[in-house]
């Protein structure tokens, strides 16, 4: 085959706008058919118009807070960032600041849109078959996905066809990876409070304290809980995989610039491995949307199950994985002689390859029908602090293999084309994300769906002339679940998938800063001070930034656990079975569950909570480069990338078995536990974890007599326990009593397992790659001090003196302006606390006086 020599620019990232347009276009095609289904009946339209307008408002509030940081971002870019000989060089940078920040937030937002538009609908066609609910939710999640991809490539190209004749092109792009980066940060952790905080509240007021069904309607933290999973886990995870789809590209290709000229034997080809990343890229969109097509057009029937659904969409990214080699096979030989292209062609395939190892691993680690996570459940008939214990060393446990895999690809492809070729194979590890995304994004539309069917509610006229209050068929639910249960274990292995690619990422973008900053091949030097002080400053970040964000969860679960109770506790006939009751509080008419009153709590903490630890992020990076210099800011990025690493996937795998763990007790109390022989064959059903309500009376002696130290055997003839109501009774509830201990033990793991493994570990990732690309932004101001390796230049110390004290004077304003406005909130309770004390409040309401007497005492 010829190699294409002497590329045009426009021919360099024209796969690039080929991908990013067919990409567009796709995810334009698969929104119309998501609009082509029913969205069910008035109630469920109802409550899908309430979780949309409360996204809607979060996202709103949220991006307007962040365009004003995006301004004074963006101009402090054009002051720092002026050159003696480029005076426009701050300028270009901070414009593709602008512009990076502008599609991520863009990708998120539509992600959003489009699953809080589906979620009724794939309820709707949940209540025809599980194939058209599927169809629906994945369609949902290939918008979001191809959505990301395709906004992502045409930024890129966009830009670079802008700045191409310019010599600092790619560090002028480099803002484009700072703009993405700094918006998939703040929406992270800001939707995973929200969700989060949602989430603890719902679980642990409804299913610990009130024994009522997940979902619903009457526990008020339920519409804030499905508006979370839509601002947390569908926005935030799309700002998230945006940011490294495109820092992946831009650290290939800045690395291309440099490493090519005259490399390897050969003429100069930097031009065709800068044209490598968006022609891969530009491939895999194709072969993603091969292996969606597939799952789209697969057969399923009634009875198809957990491992069935999961068949599907291992087979689609296998579809995907192999005409992924093909494209890489056809791009790396038309634009490099045949040594050289088999070589990159390697580094592809080993990131694809490493993708896979991660995923499958973490799955294994999570996912319910593994021995990790079953151990966890187990350790639920002990009380909570078992199955804490157990799931921590599950997490930490986690970080092997992984760590093996990722040490292997470096070292592997270092070795066949060098530090591009660790960039390349992260591009080859996130080539196929329009399928992988997509089958992480459609899960919290399935989760969305399986609350709708829950919660939705209307009046029918029977045949006496009745008004009876009506609901959905409880298949329809069963469904929704089946979809959710497959969501979770493929959000599990995104997870730990977004992790590693963001570790490749991110030394691909240490290694680019290095050669920009001056530092080139210079060897750093473990003995230099700087560098160990940048070591230790680096590895405590993550610790710090994950801190900050657990405690961030438990300050907003707190106000909403005491707003679920206090709702609880004046409307007591919605735990007696009322779907709402009308109260007087404070002198003012109020209907009871509230869901708005949940929603601006969580919004509010989490505008207020996202703050102080993206402010850290984006800060430190800055000071320390100015005041260590390069190496101790390069010490900084290389400790930060090992504990974040670490620390990411054991939060993210304990929080996620956890999550299962209780799914696994759920499922057991519902259905039993199955013995299985060396055949496959169920041997024996146990009910080691109790049983759910809603057998019959006539089902209880048989699970009763599947618990281990039962000696009552129901098939005898000459058995009375068959025959003795009180009996039965007292089984019934010695059976419902050990599922909601050993139940309520799993949702106190999996409650703490929120935060890890929806807010702080996914955000992790993004603070490792946010730092190394705000470094490599600043490389050229590095450059320019004076001794600039270790730091110490007289202007260095006053620039970071200077950064340093402008950050925490704005920081301490935030702070005092969020402690006054909860210490407002705390006295205005207090106020009416003491009013119903003093006997002056004539619509007393006992749930405030004991509430505000207990947050008190704490």
């Amino acid at each position: 085959m010829t190699t294409l020599t002497d590329l045009k620019d426009i021919e360099l990232v024209s796969a690039g706008f080929a991908g990013a347009g067919i990409a567009l276009i796709v995810a334009f095609m698969f929104y119309r058919s998501v609009l082509a289904y029913q969205d069910g009946n008035e109630s469920m339209r109802g409550l899908q118009k309430q979780i949309n307008a409360g996204a809607r408002a979060f996202l709103n509030t949220e991006y307007t807070y962040l365009a004003g940081f995006v301004t004074v971002i963006g101009v402090a870019l054009c002051v720092i960032l002026i050159q003696d000989d480029n005076k426009e060089f701050g300028l270009y940078t901070a414009i593709c600041f602008v512009v990076g920040a502008f599609a991520s937030a863009c990708a998120g937002y539509i992600g959003m849109i489009v699953a809080t538009t589906a979620n009724s609908r794939t309820t709707a066609a949940c209540q025809s078959s599980l194939a058209d609910g599927l169809k629906v939710a994945f369609a949902s999640g290939a918008v979001m996905s191809f959505t990301v991809v395709g906004l992502g490539l045409l930024g890129l190209s966009i830009m670079y066809m802008i700045f191409r004749k310019e010599d600092d092109v790619w560090n002028y792009i480099s803002g484009f990876g700072f703009g993405a980066s700094s918006i998939a940060l703040f929406a992270r952790v800001a939707g995973g409070v929200f969700t989060k905080a949602a989430d603890v509240g719902a679980d642990l007021v409804g299913k610990t304290e009130a024994r009522i069904p997940e979902d619903d309607p009457r526990n008020p933290a339920v519409i804030a809980d499905n508006v979370g999973d839509n601002v947390g886990d569908v926005a935030g995870m799309g700002a998230d995989l945006f940011e490294s789809y495109v820092g992946s590209i831009i650290a290939t290709a800045t690395l291309a610039s440099t490493q090519f000229s005259d490399a390897f034997g050969e003429n100069d080809v930097s031009n065709n491995a800068v044209a490598l990343p968006f022609w891969i890229a530009g491939g895999g969109i194709l072969a993603s949307l091969a292996g969606v097509i597939y799952v789209r057009n697969s057969h399923l029937d009634a009875s198809s199950t957990l491992d069935d659904l999961l068949a599907k969409l291992r087979t689609g990214i296998a579809v995907a994985f192999v005409g992924m080699i093909a494209v890489s096979i056809f791009c790396c030989v038309i634009l490099f002689e045949t040594d050289l292209s088999w070589r990159l062609v390697g580094c592809v395939l080993i990131g694809l390859v490493s993708g896979i190892i991660i995923g499958t691993f973490t799955e294994y680690c999570t996912s319910y029908e593994e021995s990790p996570t079953r151990d966890i459940a187990a350790a639920s008939e002990f009380g909570p602090a078992p199955v804490i214990i157990k799931g921590l060393g599950v997490g930490m446990l986690s970080v092997v293999v992984p760590s093996v895999v990722l040490g292997a690809v470096i070292i592997s492809c270092n070795y066949l084309v060098g530090l591009y070729g660790i960039s390349l194979s992260a591009v080859g590890m996130l080539s196929t994300l329009g399928i992988t995304l997509a089958t992480d994004a459609y899960g919290p539309v399935a989760d969305n769906a399986g609350g709708i069917a829950e919660m939705a509610r209307w009046e029918e006229t029977n045949a006496d002339g009745e008004v009876v209050v009506c609901k959905l068929d409880g298949e329809v639910r069963e469904r929704t679940d089946l979809l959710d249960s497959l969501g979770n274990t493929t959000a599990a292995t995104g997870k730990g998938f977004a992790i590693g690619s963001a570790v490749l990422t991110s030394v691909g973008l240490l290694v680019a800063f290095m050669q920009q900053s001056g530092l080139g091949d210079t060897a750093i030097d473990m003995k230099e001070p700087v560098v160990l002080a940048g070591l230790l400053l680096g590895a405590m970040l993550p610790f710090i930034f994950a801190a900050m964000t657990m405690l961030s969860v438990d300050k907003s679960a707190r106000a909403i656990i005491s707003e679920v109770r206090h709702q609880f506790a004046s409307a007591p006939e919605l735990l007696k079975g009322a779907v709402s009751q009308t109260v007087t509080v404070n002198g003012e008419t109020v209907t009871y569950p509230d869901a708005a009153r949940c929603v601006a709590i969580a919004s509010r903490d989490a505008i207020q909570e996202m703050v102080l630890p993206g402010a850290m992020a984006v800060f430190t990076p800055p000071a320390v480069g100015f005041l260590l210099g390069t190496l101790g800011l390069a010490g900084l990025l290389g400790g930060s990338l090992t504990s974040g690493f670490m620390l990411a996937l054991t939060m993210a795998n304990a929080g996620g078995a956890w999550d299962n763990s209780k799914k696994w007790v759920e499922k057991c109390g519902k259905e039993g536990e199955p013995v299985i022989d060396a055949n496959g064959n169920t041997i024996m059903v146990y009910y080691n974890f109790g049983m759910k309500k809603g057998d019959t009376l006539e089902e209880t002696t048989r699970k009763w007599d599947s618990l281990k130290a039962n000696q009552v055997d129901p098939h005898a003839s000459n058995d009375t326990s068959n025959t003795n109501p009180m009996l039965r009774g007292a089984m019934l509830e010695a059976i419902l009593t050990k599922y909601h201990e050993r139940h309520a033990a799993a949702v106190t793991g999996d409650t703490v397992g929120d935060p890890f493994k929806d807010t702080s570990g996914p955000a992790l990732n993004i603070l490792i790659k946010l730092m190394s690309v705000v470094s490599l932004v600043l490389a050229p101001a590095f450059r320019s001090l004076d001794q600039p390796e270790r730091g110490f230049g007289e202007w260095g110390v006053i620039i970071a003196i200077l950064i340093i004290c402008v950050g925490t004077f704005l920081l301490s304003l935030i702070v005092r302006y969020n402690a006054r406005s909860r210490a407002a909130e705390e006295a205005e309770k207090e106020a009416l606390a003491q009013k119903v004390l003093s006997g002056d409040e004539e619509t007393a309401d006992a749930a405030d006086v004991v509430f505000a007497g207990e947050s008190k005492a704490v």
